[in-house]
């Protein structure tokens, strides 16, 4: 599993993850990216990858092998 982290104070509204990743992410009423599904399965770790690499901001961190709360 694969924990998407943003960092919505350094965003700023590039949209490279939403072309990326349009499922995992999408722009807010204010521009700003937002993540869609904060844990996703492995199955999405190349376009993770590609949308944090090419944020602009350095905006998205991920994790791999995270565990969901609950």
């Amino acid at each position: 599993m694969i924990e998407i982290k943003l960092d919505r104070g350094r965003c700023q509204g590039y949209g490279n993850c939403v072309l990326v990743a349009p499922e995992l992410f999408d722009l807010d009423a204010d521009g700003l990216a937002v993540v869609q599904q904060a844990f996703v399965g492995d199955e999405h770790l190349e376009a993770v990858r590609k949308a944090a690499y090419d944020c602009p901001t350095s905006s998205i961190a991920f994790v791999e092998g995270a565990d969901p709360p609950g």
